[in-house]
């Protein structure tokens, strides 16, 4: 009885220490986790504020670079108008207004109408000159009484108002934002209003007011395109915490202030009702303001926020999870843990069944047993290392070595490291083996391969690294990858380890080879294109050897397959220009490389067309207007399924024309426009002896190549050819028409001095100006 009571206590001790510590270790894993999971949404919380912050900012930088551009059109309107020659005379009239003075306003009128499409920001605009009472604007001359009164109408504005608000003092980039225009069939139309006191170089005088109005709707159109994006609100802000835009209408406070920002850019937290909001904001570096981007702070940290209730939730079903699995290990395994203690300490020998298994006992056989079974696959696998690197080496030449082989610790695992990412192949091919006798067996063709890539490792490893592989009795692959930066180098070496590996085997081996080494590849991922860049080289030099020694052609082991990434970037490119010509050529040389020479179908040019399918099918994706019917087409064009490849050739390439006329369509428009632009800077700017194909360049914002390139595609001749005719129907207009001396001629067409203008008129006209006017006269007296 008492060794009974004995036991059971014995047990429950057992039981008791077993739950404790079970306990005390489930405790310590839950500390853990709420360690680990604090730090982790700690790190989220910040590198996702972070991520937000610099998306705002990059928004807001975006924001900058438009509006600064815009409004540095405005600037540049002002000095145009502000330099313009007739502007002081109009400024000095007063009245009563003379026939003459009238005539003189209409033409300025007329000239500023050149300025009127600048920028589709500014609305209008308009020069009041005080002293004759009158206000020209682009083609317009006339009143502030009929202007404001009549065609313009202001809310809570007349023309008496203006006149007092332009008349009031001077201004300088004075802006009123939020007004409202109604036009002359009751249209609206919000606007800035801008006014600027002229001359510029004394203001005081106030002898005119340039007035433009900006367009705040256009404004604002580009302002919630980027709230959207940014999911908050836009305002644009002066330095009087005036708001001279906004998203949100105009709110009658706002939770922050000018001088709150300070810097060129930043970030800052405010109070907007009963919720926060964080304000990050950038400075215009035209007119000084601000521009502010205003997001709710619950929606600036959304993501974060979202982290932590998957963080909070997935704690809790670990928690949980870990409790009802921890109390089942205890149950399960309650039983095997007092048999081993019992065992131990020698007593409760009964309480072990002879018919259970024991769990750690068969947990122990199983780890040894595992142990000596990945002992015996390592050394299994150690012994199959050169198989395998060979078998590697000969799928990674021809290009079929998948991506997870190329890892950093499957090559280490077959003593392959790369130097660089250069590499280039080298077929070597035995034509001729004069040292062996004829029906040469297996050990013979062994020994040849053995001499070959013996020799060509070593010849190329003198100055780069290089892994060779059978691909065929007789047939070595050599990956050379290649050591230095210089690529003409490159292509000396391999010439070099080409010409020596000949030289060596014929000499001493008496063997004829034929070799072929592809071009440079710099991407493991490349060297498939490399192998079939070399077999185009191997297959030349073998027709080489044929026809030096009169022997018949050797007829080809293998199809031929050459669609390299480079010549399928290259066709993409040519879709994508518009160039049906070059799209065709292109497409019609490349089937004919994968024809046979009697022109019929072969299944390399079967799968040529598929590929073909698959260019255009990528192309069509990103394709404007593109017919969905087409895509869905493409997608069924299989090797197996092609019937009839010249048919389904040609249907590929009237496809490829059809999308390179959509994107020939969808640039014309684009190119008219540029086009008409180009022109009318010429017509303009004629006159300047600066005026070149990099100044108008600089003015559309584009590179000097692609202006040339896009001017002589659209009109057959180059700018400066362009620029030559404008310049020289305007110097043959002078001299018929006017008595002004060629000197005065050279200078009204844009050459500083009258000898290169002579040398210019004779080169296109073949006789000197002199020559031309007295023709001109004859003709005229005759």
């Amino acid at each position: 009885m008492s060794n009974m009571a004995s036991s059971r206590r014995y047990q429950w001790l057992q039981f008791k220490g077993a739950w404790s510590a079970l306990f005390w270790s489930y405790m310590a894993i839950l500390l853990l986790l709420i360690v680990i999971g604090s730090l982790l949404y700690w790190r989220a919380n910040d590198v996702v504020e972070h991520s937000v912050e610099q998306t705002n900012s990059a928004m807001l930088g975006q924001l900058r670079e438009i509006a600064d551009g815009q409004f540095q059109m405005i600037e540049q309107l002002e000095q145009q108008i502000a330099n313009h020659p007739k502007l002081f005379q109009m400024m000095s009239t007063t009245s009563p207004v003379s026939d003459m003075e009238q005539y003189g306003m209409i033409e300025m009128a007329d000239d500023l109408e050149r300025y009127k499409l600048l920028t589709p920001f500014i609305y209008d605009f308009y020069i009041y000159l005080p002293k004759s009472g009158t206000m020209l604007g682009p083609g317009v001359k006339t009143t502030p009484q009929f202007l404001f009164d009549e065609v313009d109408r202001f809310d809570g504005m007349t023309s008496q108002d203006w006149v007092r608000q332009f008349d009031s003092g001077y201004h300088y980039r004075s802006f009123e934002p939020g007004m409202q225009v109604s036009g002359t069939w009751s249209e609206t139309t919000d606007i800035i209003a801008y006014m600027q006191t002229l001359p510029m170089v004394d203001r005081s005088k106030r002898m005119a007011t340039l007035f433009i109005m900006i367009n705040d709707e256009q404004l604002r159109r580009m302002l919630d395109t980027l709230a959207e994006a940014g999911k908050g609100e836009i305002y644009i802000l002066d330095s009087s915490d005036r708001i001279i835009s906004s998203t949100s209408g105009k709110p009658e406070t706002l939770p922050f202030k000018y001088a709150d920002m300070q810097g060129d850019e930043g970030k800052l937290d405010a109070k907007l009702g009963v919720g926060d909001t964080v304000v990050s904001y950038a400075a215009s570096g035209v007119y000084g303001w601000k521009y502010v981007l205003q997001v709710p702070r619950g929606v600036f940290l959304k993501e974060v926020n979202e982290v932590r209730n998957w963080a909070l939730v997935l704690f809790l079903l670990a928690a949980f999870s870990g409790a009802v699995v921890s109390v089942y290990l205890a149950f399960r395994n309650y039983r095997p843990i007092r048999d081993l203690v019992s065992a131990v300490t020698g007593s409760g020998t009964a309480l072990r069944s002879k018919q259970s298994p024991i769990e750690y006992e068969m947990i122990r056989t199983s780890i040894q047993s595992a142990r000596l079974t990945e002992s015996e696959l390592r050394s299994k696998l150690s012994q199959q290392a050169p198989i395998i690197r060979l078998h590697f080496l000969s799928r990674l030449i021809r290009g079929h070595a998948d991506p997870h082989e190329l890892g950093q610790e499957s090559l280490q695992f077959m003593g392959i490291q790369f130097v660089s990412d250069a590499f280039a192949v080298m077929l070597v091919n035995a034509e001729e083996m004069n040292v062996f006798q004829p029906g040469q067996d297996d050990k013979e063709w062994l020994f040849v391969n053995f001499v070959i890539s013996n020799i060509a490792s070593e010849l190329a490893n003198e100055r780069h690294v290089a892994f060779t592989s059978e691909l065929d009795q007789g047939s070595i692959g050599l990956l050379v990858n290649l050591q230095g930066t210089d690529e003409a180098e490159w292509q000396q070496d391999l010439a070099s380890i080409e010409t020596r590996l000949g030289q060596i085997l014929c000499e001493r081996f008496r063997m004829k080879l034929a070799i072929g080494t592809s071009f440079v590849v710099h991407d493991v991922q490349a060297i498939g294109e490399a192998f079939r860049d070399a077999l185009k080289r191997l297959d030349e030099s073998r027709k080489h050897q044929a026809a030096d020694s009169g022997a018949p052609r050797v007829p080809e082991t293998a199809p031929v397959y050459y669609y390299p990434l480079d010549i399928e970037q290259q066709l993409t490119n040519y879709v994508k220009s518009g160039e049906e010509e070059k799209t065709a050529q292109l497409l019609e040389a490349l089937y004919a490389d994968h024809a046979d020479e009697s022109g019929t179908g072969t299944p390399i040019s079967s799968y040529f067309v598929m590929h073909l399918a698959s260019t255009l099918f990528r192309i069509v994706q990103n394709t404007p207007k593109a017919d969905a019917s087409l895509a869905n087409r493409l997608l069924i064009l299989y090797p197996d399924g092609i019937r009839d490849q010249h048919e389904a050739f040609r249907q590929l390439k009237e496809d490829f024309l059809g999308v390179c006329l959509l994107w020939k369509e969808g640039r014309s428009d684009q190119g008219s426009r540029m086009l008409e632009t180009i022109k009318r800077i010429v017509q303009e700017r004629y006159s300047q002896n600066m005026l070149s194909v990099g100044l108008i360049a600089d003015e559309l914002g584009i590179t000097q190549p692609y202006l040339s390139s896009f001017f002589k595609k659209a009109t057959g001749q180059t700018i400066i050819e362009y620029i030559a005719k404008v310049r020289l129907r305007e110097a043959k207009r002078l001299l018929a028409e006017t008595d002004c001396t060629v000197a005065h001629i050279a200078g009204a067409v844009g050459y500083s001095n009258d000898i290169g203008f002579i040398r210019f008129f004779k080169k296109y006209e073949g006789i000197t100006p002199g020559q031309y006017r007295a023709n001109i006269q004859t003709e005229h007296q005759s």
